[in-house]
């Protein structure tokens, strides 16, 4: 099968298996992380206008899009790791930087869903939810 454009990029996304990071092949699209921040209203009778606090980060979720391979273990592993309710810690590696940008965090997948039609290629939709911070190096 010929490279997607994320892997021509030099973009890997990759999950934390039993004893090192492994690619996860055959991404055709990813979306986030992307996060946001409660905001806290403060105001008391003595404020003159609104008044504010920034409550904690919360990083999102990680979606993927990929052309599914039912033999391919990282594949399966996913699945598993949905299965088994498993925290597992990934990595996006953005090597369009010298050196490489690295964002490295923990999250659970929480959705794993395959599609297909006639003259299509099976794809899969994958959701990560992102628990903790992102590290970036």
């Amino acid at each position: 099968m010929p490279s997607t454009a994320i892997t021509a990029q030099g973009i890997t996304i990759a999950r934390f298996g039993a004893t090192t990071f492994e690619t996860i092949p055959n991404v055709v699209s990813f979306q986030g992380p992307g996060g946001q921040a409660s905001v806290i209203d403060v105001t008391n009778l003595a404020s003159t206008a609104k008044e504010k606090r920034v409550g904690l980060r919360d990083e999102g979720q990680l979606s993927l899009s990929l052309h599914f391979n039912p033999d391919d273990a990282v594949h399966q592993g996913l699945r598993t790791d949905r299965a088994n309710r498993t925290r597992r810690q990934f990595k996006i590696t953005f090597t369009d930087t010298t050196p490489a940008a690295t964002w490295t965090f923990y999250g659970y997948v929480t959705q794993f869903s395959v599609q297909g039609g006639v003259d299509a290629v099976v794809e899969a939709s994958v959701t990560i939810e992102i628990d903790g911070d992102i590290t970036e190096a």
